[in-house]
């Protein structure tokens, strides 16, 4: 349903999206996973016809997005991070003209604006000025708009922003619902909407793919290293030195503590404890814990990003 083949984006010298591939297939819910500036808003930008790639093939549908870009905006419902309210209109009257601007058949609009109401909670908002609803429920207008026209593709940007718990829980629902009708691709920088809503994610880092896949799938690829926490007494450096001549090992996090020990926060390949004790004893260091930590959603994106080593 979604086909996306060397995309690249400039803007000026800098290069927001660097070659980024990826497919979804009809009916999933898969999550663009990225920290502010990955290039998530940019690449849905592109899919939703606004700004053109500098290079790359995208379409939907097998439809084209720069060669048939109105018969791809007919397929696709877009929600921005910002909704694109009138805080003067009424949710009913909004949605009407949400759904007179997608072209729904003036006969059906009164139908059409029903249904995505009851789809989204929002009925018993009918007659309340949009200025006047919580930051959730402008949220769910978002997505109505986005949906009034019955879409085939519906792309949300970072659509829980700004909501608290409760909200984020009924939007997690009302995104899930979602697959019955639509194919859905949506942003987030926040790990925990993903693990709960998504059939599948795609990390992206520096305007390029570095994984994707089910949570499972990245899960087992994660348990192949393990996160230790490492305290030897003696010197820092020697115990920086000793952990990195263990083949694979990497340094996350290093403190000096007042008490003559250092603690040392590891990613370490499967079964390298021993190895790493070994080599804490050679070095004339003293051990005094070694341990492996439990893994957080967080620590599987910081490993597969990379991130978190020392300068």
């Amino acid at each position: 349903m979604i086909h996306a083949a060397g995309l690249t984006k400039y803007y000026g010298d800098r290069k927001a999206l660097d070659a980024l591939s990826f497919h979804i297939a009809e009916g999933e819910i898969v999550g663009l996973v990225g920290k502010n500036g990955a290039g998530k808003s940019t690449a849905l930008r592109i899919l939703s016809c606004q700004m053109l790639p500098s290079e790359g093939e995208v379409s939907i549908d097998e439809l084209s997005v720069t060669e048939k870009p109105l018969e791809v905006r007919r397929r696709i419902g877009f929600l921005p991070e910002q909704p694109p309210l009138y805080p003067e209109m009424t949710v009913q009257g909004y949605l009407a003209f949400a759904a007179a601007l997608r072209q729904v058949p003036k006969a059906e609009r009164s139908r059409a604006v029903s249904t995505v109401m009851g789809q989204t909670g929002l009925a018993h908002m009918a007659a309340e000025r949009l200025s006047s609803l919580s930051r959730g429920y402008q949220q769910r207008v978002g997505i109505a708009q986005a949906i009034v026209h019955d879409p085939k593709v519906v792309l949300l940007d970072e659509p829980m922003t700004g909501l608290d718990p409760l909200q984020i829980t009924q939007m997690r629902t009302l995104i899930r619902s979602l697959k019955e009708r639509h194919t859905v691709l949506f942003s987030s920088h926040i790990l925990s909407e993903i693990a709960n809503v998504c059939d599948r994610v795609i990390l992206i880092d520096q305007g390029r793919v570095r994984a994707e896949g089910s949570e499972q799938q990245l899960w087992e690829a994660f348990q192949q290293r393990e996160r230790l926490f490492l305290r030897v007494r003696g010197d820092a450096e020697r115990a920086r030195a000793a952990v990195l001549a263990v083949e694979g090992v990497e340094v996350r996090n290093l403190t000096a503590e007042p008490q003559g020990t250092v603690a040392l926060t590891l990613a370490a390949p499967a079964g390298a404890r021993q190895s790493l004790a070994r080599q804490c004893l050679d070095a004339g260091l003293e051990l005094d814990e070694l341990r492996t930590e439990q893994h957080g959603l967080e620590d599987l994106f910081v490993e597969l990003l990379g991130e978190g080593r020392p300068a």
